[in-house]
């Protein structure tokens, strides 16, 4: 059965008519084999990805995840282009579906440059896998390790016996719902969630078959040891900084409140041995002021630590809500995910730390990994959310790797406008890197 986070995950991408997909991106000097890529793919369906939803029979059931050992398809783009040209790829990768109850869950591309090397791209819907579920399954495929879930076989037919089970796991789950139903009351009585209907326009069927707006890209790699000396010199550890770091980049493209406030909303993984959940998440979220950053990160350090610790005592804000999710109309859900992404002007920063060597190794060394986020946006979907921003990092043996995506109306629409801004950020901190 699915965790409430998956079965979120699921309809708000059912509700939306979108929703993220991992991209994880590797660059090598020289072509790679077919069967090397064939193998890889092989080797990832016989693991944690190896798996698709198959709905509840009973409308407000839980879904469950059922094996699915099939390879996912590979894609190969023959037509070289210059290597500078890499982050157009992102816009062709949108063209791909995943999807986790259809299939494919996952995919890989291949594009030729024009220098005789190659980008290998993996794609995998965020309802299959979170990053550190998708990381762990790389490794898994490059080890040639078979890791079994024990998931079931899919059965496309409903039986007495799944309507019988679906309906007991159902009234198992009542005394939640009413909790959830009194947690729910509480906010809206308190003021902090409503259940109306949102006032901005819902993303609407015709939406759908708008073009895909073009979510700018920059990296940024730098030496992790310079980003470590540089955190003990101003007293705070290296996450801290990272953190400080986004902060710094929401303040250059105008991404704060109307106080100047930052709203960081930070992934924790609670992801445990021999897990199934695909998002084994929960969050905090912290406003951080961005000159206090700038002078004296100490203070974020300290709300940092606050969050965490009352994360680790009480839990989230919205994990009493999730039981509500299988029974709620659609228009109610796009509220709960407007909750999960937080209102106002969330900034994403997911430290996803220090990699497994053999994540860089599908087919062989590669000289260069990339993780992001894709997502299917719109120019009105961009417009409603007054634009994104999601900054990732992960350390890939002595580099630290940065990915900043983000569009923010009239300050930064373009890779042009948005690379300066990121280096600009990154001095403001006394950091210095390679930007792309």
């Amino acid at each position: 059965m699915l965790c409430y986070m998956d079965h979120g995950s699921f309809v708000g991408l059912r509700a939306l008519g979108r929703g993220p997909a991992l991209q994880i991106t590797w660059l090598y000097p020289r072509p790679i084999d077919e069967a090397a890529v064939r193998q890889f793919s092989e080797r990832l369906a016989r693991g944690f990805l190896g798996r698709l939803l198959q709905r509840s029979p009973l409308p407000w059931g839980r879904h469950r995840w059922v094996a699915n050992p099939v390879p996912g398809p590979v894609t190969w783009f023959r037509d070289r282009l210059p290597k500078e040209r890499l982050l157009e790829l992102r816009r062709t990768l949108l063209d791909l579906p995943v999807d986790p109850e259809r299939g494919p869950g996952w995919r890989l591309a291949v594009q030729a440059f024009e220098d005789g090397g190659c980008a290998l791209t993996m794609l995998v819907s965020h309802t299959i896998a979170d990053m550190q579920a998708t990381n762990l399954a790389i490794a898994d495929a490059v080890a040639g390790r078979h890791v079994d879930h024990g998931l079931p076989a899919p059965s496309w037919r409903w039986s007495p016996v799944m309507l019988a089970r679906d309906g007991v796991e159902s009234l198992r789950a009542l005394p939640g719902v009413w909790r959830a139903l009194v947690a729910l009351v509480r906010r809206s009585r308190n003021g902090s969630a409503g259940v109306s209907r949102p006032s901005s326009r819902a993303r609407t069927g015709h939406d759908h078959f708008e073009p895909a707006a073009d979510v700018p890209l920059v990296e940024v790699v730098m030496d992790a040891a310079a980003c470590q000396q540089r955190a003990s010199d101003l007293g705070v550890a290296s996450n801290t900084l990272i953190v400080a770091v986004a902060a710094r980049i929401a303040f250059r493209v105008g991404r704060v409140d109307a106080s100047g406030q930052a709203k960081l909303v930070l992934p924790v993984s609670d992801r445990r041995s021999d897990d199934r959940r695909g998002n084994a998440l929960r969050s905090i979220t912290v406003m951080a002021d961005p000159e206090a950053c700038r002078n004296d990160p100490r203070g974020l350090q300290r709300d940092l630590r606050a969050a965490l610790a009352s994360l680790i005592r009480h839990g989230d804000d919205l994990s009493p809500l999730f039981p509500l999710i299988p029974y709620v109309p659609l228009w109610l859900v796009r509220r709960l995910e407007r909750e999960a992404l937080g209102a106002g002007l969330p900034v994403g920063c997911s430290l996803v730390g220090e990699l497994p060597l053999d994540v860089n190794r599908p087919c062989g060394e590669a000289s260069l990994l990339q993780l992001s986020i894709l997502e299917h946006y719109t120019v009105p979907d961009l417009q409603r959310l007054g634009g994104v921003l999601f900054i990732g990092c992960y350390r890939l043996g002595e580099r630290l790797c940065f990915t900043v995506s983000g569009y923010v109306p009239g300050r930064a629409t373009t890779r042009a406008e948005l690379a300066p801004l990121v280096r600009d950020a990154l001095a403001d901190m006394g950091l210095c890197g390679t930007v792309r």
